[in-house]
C-alpha cells in the first residue's frame, strides 16, 4: 500500500505470491461437455435442458430453446424451466441418496437364519411372514432406522421369493405395483408395470389417486382429460382462472398470461386467497373456499336468462344443438304428486325405431313439427356388430337419412305443464365448518313446472317427455313463458341458483356474479367461442369439486360454444395427464403384447380398505340423497357403495374372490369337469350365483385378503400422497403412528362389508422401493434399491402444456450401484424367471376379474342406466354385464424376462394394437420397420428391447404420435364408424418417422392422430395449437359418450338418485360434523380451520421440499400460512411453532401470517415430510401416541369417496385405469390449531434423548 499525493491510500501491492487460486473462477463454467435432457418429476411442464459435465461430474443445468415454432403469430413456448428444476444437479450427490441396496436389518437376519438351515429363497421368505411374531419384529422397525446394505443379487432374489411365494400361498392378485405419471418418464414407468403385469400382479392406477382425475372430462366429454397447450391460450380473449395457481405451478408457462393481456385479453381470478395468479387479475373474485360451484351456477343462470330465454343467440343455440345432449329428450316419471327427471327416451322405445341395432343406446330428438328422429352419433352408432357409418355428428336422421333441425325447447309447441321435483342441497352443510347441525341435513324440494309434449311407445303407453335443455332451465331456476313453480322472479330472488343466492355461499356480491357470467358469455358470443376456464387443485380436490364444481365451469363453456374452439375449452391443469404417446404407453406399460387382461385397479378404493380407512368414516351419505332417492339409500356408506359397485362390475377391486387363490380357482373348476376356459367362467360364475363364492371386499381384512406385497418406485406414495397417513402407518404398516381416534366411526353404519372387532395392524408383508432419494416412502420400506437420477439415464418424456416429445440422456452413467428402473426390472425379471423354474416348472392358468371397461363394447353392458343388482334377484348374474368380465390368462412364470425385453404376438393381430377404443394390426409396422431397425435387436423373429435406448426407439416407432403411417392406419380404421374423412388430416405426414435419435437432437412435436381430439395441422402443412375436441367440432367425429354429444344431462339412475342428473351445487363437507374433529380437544387458545394444502413454488410435491437450495429459499421445512388477525386470536405470531390437528393425526409446523389468506383458512403447500425440520408433538405425548414426532400435511387427512364417482357399465361412465374412479378428496378437511407448547429453554424438541424436555399440555 502507498500514499497518494493528497494522502489518500491508494490499494495495491506488489508480489510474487501465487495467483493460482483465480484460476478456479476462471474455469467455473469450463465443462468438458453437455447433453440434452430434463426432469422426471410431476410438474407437467416437461422442459427441455442441457445439462454440462466436467472431470465425471454433473456441474450445473441451462435451458435449451430449440424448440420448433408453430405458428409466427404465437409467442415461443421457451424458454422453458424454473428454479427447480435450475438448481436439479444438486441431486445426484445429495447426501440423501440410497448409494446401495438396503434391506432392514430385522428382516435380512431373519432371512439369513432361515436360508443357513438349507431353505430356497422362496421357504426362507414364506417362513419368515407367516411366522406372526417374526414379521412383527421388522414391521413394526418401518420408519426406523436399522438398515443392511446389501448385494443387488441379494435383495433382488428376496423379491423375487417374496412375490413367488404370494403366487402360490395366495395369488398374483395380492401383489401391487404403485408407479405415478407416466408423462414424466415412460420407459422408467413401463418397466415396473410391465414386470408386474407379466406376473399377473395388480396395476394400480395414480391418476384418480392423486385426485388429478377430472371426473367431468370423463362424465360429460367422455375422455379422461384434454386439455390445450399453454400456448393456445394465447388465442384466447376471456380468461377465468379457478383453483389454479399458474404463477407458482406453471413456472413454464404463465408467460403466456401477460403475453395474451398484452393482446388484450381479459383475466379473472376466482380464488379465496390472494395467490400469485391474482396479481395478474383484471378482476378478482374472493369467494369462500369450497364456493366456486355455487359462484359457476349463478353465471350459469345469468347465462341462461340472458343469452336463452330473453334472446336468441344464434351461435350458441346452433352449437348447443350439434355439439350437447341438450335437445335430446328425456322421460319424465311420475312419483307421487309430482313428476321426475328420468332417462332419455330411445329407439327402443318407439315402434318407428324399435327394430334398430342396439337401440337402447340410440336417443331420440325432435323437430318443430314433432316429428320423432334418429339422429347419428349416440354411442349404439359405434358399437355396432358392422358399421354403418353413422357414427358422426351430422344432423341426419339415421334411417330416413334426411336433414333435421332439432327442437331444442319444447315451450311454445308443450301439451302440459307437469310439476317436476328437483333437488337443492344448499343447507346440507354450512359453508362455515362447524356450523353445521348434527350430522348434515337432507335436501329439500323444489318444484318447477316444465313444458313438456305425449310420445307414444311400441306397447301403446303414453309418455311425457321433455327435452334437457328445457330441465335445465328449470333447474337453473330461469323462468319463462309463465311456467309456475319456484321460479326465480329477478336477480335478487334467493332462490337457488339467482346471483342473490350465491351471495350467502361465496361471500361475494351478486353483482360479480352478473359480470362474470355476462362478459364470458358475450365475449363468446363476439369471438365465437374464445372464452376458457384455466381450472386446477383448488377446485378439484373438494369432495364435489371434480364432479360438481368442474362440471359448473365446463357446462358454462359449452352453453357459449367454447370447447372445440381454439382459445376456448375446458383446461384442466393437474399433474401430468396427458401421456402423448398414448398407444405405447397403454399396451407395452399393460404387457398386452403377450397377455390379456391386466388387473387394473382404482386405487383409491384400494387403500380405502386395505389401509383401514373405512372403519374411520363417519359420513353416511343421507345429505347427498335427492329427495327422490329410493333406490340406492340401502348403500349408506362409501364402503357399502364400493362393495356394490365392485359385484355390479363398476369398479374393479383386488384381491379378487374371497379367500381363494386364482390359480387354485382355476384347478378347482377343471377338478369339477370344466374341460375348456369358457366352462370355468361359467362354473365360476355359477359359484356365486350359488353364494359358494364371494368377493374378497365383502370381508377385506380377513388375512387371506389383503395386499402381501407392494412395489413403488417414480413416485413418493407414503410421504406425498397418502391420504390418512397415520391410519396408514398403523393398519397397513404395523408401525409407530400418531392416530388421535379412541373409536371407530364405520362400527355399525356399514352393512356391506364384514366388521372384524379387532381391527388388523400390520397387513403388508413386504414394501419395496426404488428410489434417488431416502423420502418417507424409502423409510418406512423393507428393501430399497438405488436408482438413477433424471441426468443418468435414457427415457421419453412429455408432458401436457406443450406438444413435444424429447428425451431424458445420460450425461453420467448412474453412480455408485444406482441402476435405471429398466435395468433394475430386468434384474428382478431374471431372478423370478430363475427361481419359477422350480416353484412353477409348467405355465399355469389363472381366473382375472376386471370391471366393465371404458372405449369397449361394455359401455354398452347396463341398458337405461337402470341400477340392478343380481344378489338381490332383481337381473340374472351375466359376466359383462351385470357382474365384472372373467378371463383365463396363462402365464409362464419362467419366461418373465424373455417377455419383459421382448415384443409379443398379440399385437400382431387384427384390432390387436391402440388405445381408447381405436384399434388396428401392428404387422406392417412390426414386419417392415421394427425388423429393419438397426437400433433394435431381432432374436428368433422376435424384436427385442434389452438396453433402454432400445427401448425408447421400440415406444417412438410404435406410436402414431410419431409414425405417420401409423397414424394414417388408425384413421382409416376410424372411418369405419364414422362414415366421414378423417384420414386426410395425416395425409401430409405419412413418410414422417420420428426416431429417438431425432428427439435427442431436437424436441418433435406430435402429429394429428385418433388417440387425441385435436387437429395440430391444416392441408399444407399450417400448424395448430393443440386445442381440444377441434376434430369433434371441426369433423363431426363424436365425443365418447352415450349421446356421442357433450353430456349436460346425466340419466343413469344412480346419478339421478343422488340428484346430480344436472349441473347443481353441493358445499363442501363440514368435518366437524362428521366427526373428524372433536370440539372437546378445543382448547382456550385454539381453534377450527378449513386445511388446505396447494401445490407450492419451492418444490414439486415432495421433490425438492429437502433440495438445499429450494431449503434456502424458502422457510426451509413445514408450515402453514395463516390470517394475522386470526392468528392472534389463538396468540400465534409469525414463526411460531403449531399444533394441527384432528382425529386421523398431528401435525407439527411453523406458522407465516398474511393477509393474502382469509380469515377460517389454513394453508399448507405439500408435500410435506417428516425428515426436515419436524419436531415432537407435545399433544402426541400428552396422549401416549406411539409416534410423537409431528406427521406431514396428510397426517390430518383420510380418504372421502364420493358416491358419484363410483357409478359404470354404462356409456361414459365405464371404469378403465386412471380414466374412472373414486377420489381421496382432501380439501374438506379441517384441523384445529394451536400454539405449540414449548421446552423449558423456549425450543422445539427433536431428539429422542432430550424427549425429558417435551411438555405435557
Amino acid at each position: 500500500m502507498t500514499k497518494s499525493r493528497n494522502g489518500n491510500s491508494r490499494w495495491f501491492q506488489v508480489s510474487d505470491d501465487s495467483r493460482s487460486w483465480e484460476e478456479f473462477y476462471r474455469k467455473r463454467w469450463n465443462y468438458d461437455y453437455s447433453v440434452r435432457t430434463g426432469h422426471g418429476v410431476n410438474c407437467s411442464m416437461a422442459c427441455s435442458w442441457e445439462v454440462f459435465v466436467k472431470d465425471g461430474l454433473i456441474c450445473w443445468e441451462l435451458q435449451k430453446t430449440d424448440y420448433p415454432q408453430i405458428d409466427p403469430d404465437i409467442p415461443n413456448v421457451e424458454p422453458r424451466g424454473c428454479q427447480r428444476g435450475a438448481t436439479a444437479s444438486w441431486y445426484p450427490y445429495s447426501p440423501l441418496r440410497p448409494k446401495f441396496p438396503y434391506i432392514r436389518k430385522v428382516l435380512w437376519d431373519l432371512y439369513k437364519e432361515e436360508r443357513a438351515v438349507g431353505k430356497d429363497p422362496v421357504e426362507a421368505y414364506g417362513a419368515i411372514v407367516d411366522d406372526s411374531k417374526k414379521a412383527d419384529s421388522y414391521k413394526s422397525a418401518r420408519g426406523k432406522a436399522g438398515w443392511k446394505r446389501v448385494s443387488w443379487d441379494q435383495a433382488v432374489e428376496l423379491i423375487a421369493a417374496s412375490q413367488i411365494h404370494t403366487i402360490k400361498k395366495y395369488g398374483a392378485d395380492h401383489i401391487a405395483n404403485f408407479s405415478p405419471i407416466p408423462a414424466m418418464s415412460l420407459l422408467s414407468f413401463i418397466s415396473g408395470h410391465r414386470y408386474n403385469n407379466l406376473i399377473g400382479g395388480i396395476y394400480c392406477s395414480y391418476y384418480e389417486w392423486y385426485h388429478d382425475l377430472p371426473h367431468v372430462s370423463s362424465s360429460m366429454f367422455g375422455d379422461q382429460t384434454e386439455n390445450c397447450e399453454s400456448s393456445d391460450w394465447y388465442q384466447g380473449t376471456y380468461w377465468v382462472v379457478a383453483g389454479s395457481n399458474i404463477n407458482m405451478t406453471r413456472t413454464a408457462d404463465c408467460h403466456f398470461l401477460p403475453e395474451a393481456k398484452y393482446r388484450g385479453s381479459k383475466i379473472v381470478v376466482i380464488s379465496p386467497n390472494y395467490s400469485d395468479v391474482a396479481k395478474y387479475a383484471d378482476l378478482w373474485v374472493p369467494v369462500v373456499p369450497g364456493s366456486d360451484g355455487a359462484f359457476f351456477m349463478a353465471c350459469i343462470h345469468v347465462i341462461l336468462k340472458e343469452f336463452y330465454a330473453d334472446r336468441d343467440t344464434p351461435y350458441f343455440t346452433d352449437y348447443v344443438k350439434r355439439f350437447t345432449n341438450l335437445p335430446f329428450l328425456v322421460i319424465l316419471d311420475k312419483q307421487g304428486e309430482t313428476y321426475h327427471a328420468g332417462r332419455f327416451l330411445r329407439a327402443s322405445d318407439v315402434a318407428e325405431y324399435a327394430a334398430e341395432e342396439n337401440g337402447d343406446w340410440k336417443l331420440l330428438m325432435t323437430d318443430g313439427s314433432g316429428k320423432l328422429h334418429l339422429p347419428t352419433g349416440s354411442v349404439g352408432f359405434r358399437w355396432e356388430k358392422e358399421p354403418t357409418g353413422n357414427w358422426n355428428l351430422q344432423l341426419k336422421n339415421a334411417v330416413t337419412k334426411e336433414e333435421f333441425d332439432p327442437l331444442l325447447t319444447v315451450l311454445g309447441k308443450e301439451e302440459q305443464r307437469p310439476t317436476v321435483s328437483f333437488s337443492d342441497f344448499t343447507d346440507t352443510f354450512n359453508i362455515s365448518m362447524g356450523k353445521t347441525p348434527g350430522k348434515g341435513q337432507k335436501a329439500k324440494e323444489l318444484r318447477r313446472e316444465v313444458p313438456a309434449r305425449k310420445v307414444r311407445t311400441k306397447d301403446g303407453r303414453e309418455l311425457l317427455v321433455t327435452t334437457a335443455f328445457d330441465l335445465l332451465m328449470a333447474q337453473a331456476g330461469v323462468g319463462r313463458g309463465g311456467l309456475k313453480g319456484s321460479y326465480a322472479k329477478d336477480y335478487d330472488d334467493l332462490v337457488p341458483y339467482t346471483p342473490s343466492w350465491q351471495e350467502a355461499q361465496t361471500g361475494v356480491s351478486r353483482n360479480l356474479a352478473i359480470q362474470v357470467g355476462r362478459e364470458f358469455a358475450d365475449n363468446a358470443e363476439k369471438t365465437r367461442g374464445k372464452s376458457l376456464f384455466i381450472t386446477g387443485p383448488g377446485l378439484q380436490h373438494f369432495y364435489h369439486g371434480a364432479s360438481l364444481y368442474y362440471r359448473n365451469e365446463a357446462v358454462m363453456l359449452a352453453l357459449c360454444g367454447c370447447n372445440g374452439v381454439n382459445g376456448g375449452n375446458f383446461n384442466h391443469y393437474v399433474g401430468t395427464q396427458h401421456t402423448r404417446l398414448h398407444a405405447a404407453f397403454v399396451n407395452l406399460s399393460g404387457a398386452l403384447d403377450w397377455s390379456r387382461p391386466p388387473r387394473l385397479m382404482n386405487t383409491t378404493s384400494l387403500w380405502y380398505f386395505h389401509t383401514g380407512q373405512w372403519r374411520y368414516d363417519g359420513m353416511g351419505l343421507d345429505t347427498q340423497w335427492a329427495v327422490d332417492a329410493k333406490k340406492l339409500v340401502r348403500f349408506n356408506h362409501a364402503a357399502d357403495m364400493n362393495s356394490l359397485a365392485v359385484r355390479l362390475g363398476w369398479l374393479p377391486f383386488f384381491p379378487q374372490v374371497d379367500r381363494k387363490n386364482p390359480i387354485n380357482l382355476y384347478t378347482e373348476a377343471v377338478n369339477a369337469g370344466c374341460k375348456t376356459d369358457d366352462e370355468v367362467k361359467k362354473w365360476v360364475a355359477q359359484q356365486f350365483r350359488d353364494g359358494k363364492l364371494d368377493f374378497a371386499l365383502k370381508d377385506v381384512d380377513a388375512p387371506e385378503n389383503r395386499l402381501k406385497v407392494l412395489t413403488v418406485y417414480r413416485g413418493n406414495l407414503i410421504g406425498t400422497s397418502m391420504r390418512g397417513h397415520e391410519l396408514t402407518l398403523k393398519h397397513f404398516l404395523g408401525t409407530h403412528n400418531n392416530v388421535l381416534w379412541d373409536k371407530e366411526p364405520g362400527k355399525g353404519m356399514v352393512n356391506e362389508v364384514k366388521w372384524h372387532e379387532d381391527s388388523p395392524v400390520g397387513k403388508l408383508d413386504l414394501l419395496v422401493n426404488l428410489n434417488f432419494r431416502m423420502d418417507s416412502t424409502a423409510n418406512y420400506s423393507d428393501i430399497v434399491l438405488p436408482a438413477a437420477f433424471w441426468y443418468e439415464k435414457y427415457d421419453v418424456t412429455f408432458g401436457d402444456m406443450h406438444t413435444y416429445v424429447h428425451p431424458l440422456t445420460p450425461a453420467t452413467p448412474p453412480p455408485w450401484e444406482a441402476k435405471h428402473d429398466w435395468d433394475s426390472f430386468r434384474l428382478i425379471a431374471q431372478k423370478f424367471s430363475e427361481l419359477a423354474k422350480k416353484h412353477f416348472p409348467n405355465p399355469v392358468k389363472e381366473v382375472v376379474f376386471n370391471a366393465l371397461w371404458m372405449d369397449s363394447p361394455d359401455m354398452l353392458a347396463q341398458p337405461m342406466g337402470e341400477v340392478k343388482d343380481w344378489k338381490k334377484g332383481e337381473v340374472d348374474l351375466i359376466p359383462g354385464k351385470t357382474f365384472p368380465n372373467i378371463a383365463i390368462v396363462e402365464r409362464d412364470y419362467s419366461k418373465v424376462y424373455e417377455k419383459l425385453v421382448s415384443l409379443g404376438p398379440l399385437v400382431c393381430k387384427p384390432k390387436g394394437y391402440g388405445s381408447k377404443g381405436q384399434y388396428a394390426d401392428l404387422t406392417p409396422i412390426v414386419e417392415e420397420e421394427l425388423k429393419h431397425n438397426e437400433a433394435l435387436t431381432v432374436k428368433d423373429g422376435r424384436v427385442y428391447f434389452e438396453r433402454p435406448e432400445q427401448a425408447c426407439e421400440v415406444i417412438c416407432q410404435i406410436s402414431p404420435e410419431l409414425n405417420g403411417r401409423l397414424a394414417q392406419i388408425f384413421f382409416k380404421e376410424m372411418e369405419k364408424k364414422v362414415g366421414l374423412p378423417l384420414a386426410d388430416l395425416v395425409a401430409d405426414v405419412g413418410d414422417r418417422k420420428v426416431h429417438y435419435k431425432d428427439i435427442i437432437s431436437q424436441p418433435r412435436r406430435i402429429h394429428t392422430t385418433p388417440q387425441w381430439s385435436a387437429i395440430l395441422s391444416e392441408k399444407g402443412g399450417k400448424l395448430r395449437t393443440f386445442g381440444p375436441w377441434t376434430m369433434n367440432v371441426e369433423r363431426l367425429k363424436p365425443w365418447h359418450t352415450l349421446s356421442g354429444r357433450q353430456e349436460i344431462y346425466y340419466d343413469h339412475e344412480g346419478i339421478r338418485e343422488l340428484g346430480e342428473a344436472l349441473p347443481t351445487n353441493k358445499p363442501p363437507l363440514d368435518m366437524v360434523a362428521i366427526g373428524d374433529i372433536d370440539l372437546k380437544r378445543l382448547g382456550p387458545k385454539s381453534k377450527v380451520f378449513r386445511f388446505i394444502t396447494p401445490h407450492g413454488k419451492w418444490q414439486i410435491h415432495s421433490s425438492f421440499r429437502d433440495h438445499w437450495p429450494m431449503m434456502h429459499m424458502s422457510r426451509g421445512g413445514p408450515t402453514v400460512w395463516l390470517n394475522p388477525d386470526e392468528a392472534l386470536e389463538i396468540d400465534v405470531k409469525d414463526n411460531d411453532w403449531v399444533e394441527m390437528y384432528c382425529e386421523n393425526g398431528v401435525e407439527v409446523v411453523r406458522a407465516v401470517c398474511s393477509h393474502q389468506v382469509p380469515k377460517g383458512m389454513a394453508i399448507t403447500y405439500h408435500q410435506v415430510e417428516r425428515h426436515i425440520n419436524v419436531p415432537f408433538s407435545p399433544l402426541a405425548k400428552k396422549l401416549n401416541k406411539s409416534d410423537l414426532r409431528g406427521g406431514n400435511n396428510n397426517a390430518t387427512t383420510r380418504i372421502l369417496m364420493n358416491p358419484a364417482t363410483m357409478i359404470g357399465g354404462y356409456a361414459q361412465f365405464s371404469y378403465y385405469i386412471n380414466y374412472w374412479g373414486t377420489s381421496p378428496s382432501e380439501r374438506d378437511h379441517g384441523v384445529i390449531i394451536r400454539k405449540m407448547p414449548l421446552g423449558p429453554d423456549n425450543k422445539p424438541v427433536y431428539q429422542e434423548k432430550d424427549l425429558h424436555k417435551l411438555p405435557v399440555r
